[in-house]
């Protein structure tokens, strides 16, 4: 099972070319499965939240990556989805 490497996020470069200016747009809060839609985990890693296996109804960091940073490229129809376009050799 062939292991790609991580991918190089750079977050300000990538924010700027988006257009983000709201950290919760990424870095949200969830409470009791619900999101809270003016809350932000800034202050946070991800991994502080998602654990490598995850947990009941929590995905795993690397499904929380995949599923917020893929799922924004395509809701966006910009930015990479393939894999190698992120997990660069």
């Amino acid at each position: 099972n062939p292991q790609r490497p991580p991918s190089v996020f750079v977050h300000d470069e990538h924010n700027e070319a988006a257009g983000i200016d709201d950290c919760n747009r990424c870095h949200h809060v969830y409470e009791d499965g619900e999101l809270l839609q003016d809350e932000s985990s800034e202050d946070q890693s991800c991994a502080d939240c998602h654990s490598q296996k995850g947990n009941e109804g929590q995905p795993s960091l690397i499904r929380a990556f995949h599923d917020n940073c893929k799922g924004c490229h395509q809701e966006q129809q910009k930015g990479p989805i393939l894999c190698g376009e992120c997990h660069v050799k």
